[in-house]
């Protein structure tokens, strides 16, 4: 068994899952210990007993006594231990079950397997997570409002107008992306090579990283399918934003000028994703 480590969890889709091939799901279990002791013990005592000086005159007596007692004793011991699942516990179980079994997980090898696959797959594919070019742009913003604030030569009046702008734009597009609590991410693939995937995120599902924290990262994604992207076809990265509407090559010259400053380095992934590719809705994400 592989101990993975999720870093995103869709749990309603993990526990299904899980209920479906196990029939039925028990999220803890109780295991009783007990052990039981019986001793016996066993005494007897016999001697002469005289009577007193007083009756020994008249009469010429003696007792003999004999007394003997059985006492039986019973322990029992019981010790009970709780024993529960926690959501990646059950991710690793599910996960394994899924690698052992056949017919359920789809390992894609090449760009015609991917080309190949259906809407409803699961599938399994590793990659390099990438931030959408909204989110990056917002990073972006950020550390050049940082900058811009340390500089000591800049009077505060004119880092004020130099920020001013850019917090407007950063409000609009923070403003777009709070309006849903779906991401896209991009999975460059390293298995499959040379493919993309489109991630969709429920943000609330990270467990550890936030998303600009899995920007770089590399990860293994086990989801569903729900789009297919063939060669000539393209889609948007960020489909689920407002930003989305505005025409490509808008988006591409207005990025492009926010980032403009020669002293802070961007790096935007493209606004559209180019076949081959595939839309995922992930179960887990994890390393």
């Amino acid at each position: 068994m592989r101990l993975i480590h999720p870093i995103y969890l869709d749990v309603p889709m993990l526990v299904s899952f899980a209920a479906a091939l196990q029939g039925g799901l028990s999220f803890g279990s109780e295991v009783t210990h007990e052990k039981a002791a019986s001793q016996l013990d066993t005494s007897k005592v016999s001697g002469k007993l005289g009577l007193s000086d007083l009756f020994g005159s008249l009469f010429k007596a003696s007792v003999a006594a004999e007394m003997s007692s059985d006492n039986k004793s019973d322990t029992s011991e019981v010790r009970r231990e709780s024993k529960a699942h926690t959501e990646a516990s059950i991710a690793i179980v599910l996960y394994d079950q899924l690698r052992r079994s056949t017919g359920y997980l789809v390992q894609p090898k090449s760009v015609e397997d991917f080309e190949a696959l259906e809407p409803g797959s699961l599938v399994e594919v590793a990659g390099t997570v990438e931030k959408n070019a909204v989110n990056a742009v917002i990073d972006y913003l950020d550390a050049v409002n940082i900058f811009v604030s340390l500089q000591s030569q800049a009077a505060p009046k004119q880092q004020k107008q130099q920020q001013q702008p850019l917090e407007k734009i950063r409000e609009a597009l923070d403003k777009d992306r709070r309006r849903t609590p779906i991401s896209n991410v991009l999975l460059r693939c390293s298995q499959p090579p040379a493919t993309t995937v489109v991630v969709t995120l429920r943000t609330q599902n990270l467990r550890d990283l936030t998303m600009s924290e899995l920007h770089k990262n590399s990860v293994r994604v086990v989801g569903k399918v729900t789009r297919i992207i063939h060669e000539g076809q393209t889609m948007s990265a960020f489909e689920n934003y407002g930003m989305a509407l505005l025409p490509p090559t808008t988006l591409e010259t207005v990025f492009q000028q926010i980032s403009s400053s020669k002293d802070v380095v961007a790096e935007f992934s493209g606004v559209q994703v180019e076949g081959p590719a595939v839309q995922l809705l992930p179960l887990m994400v994890f390393v």
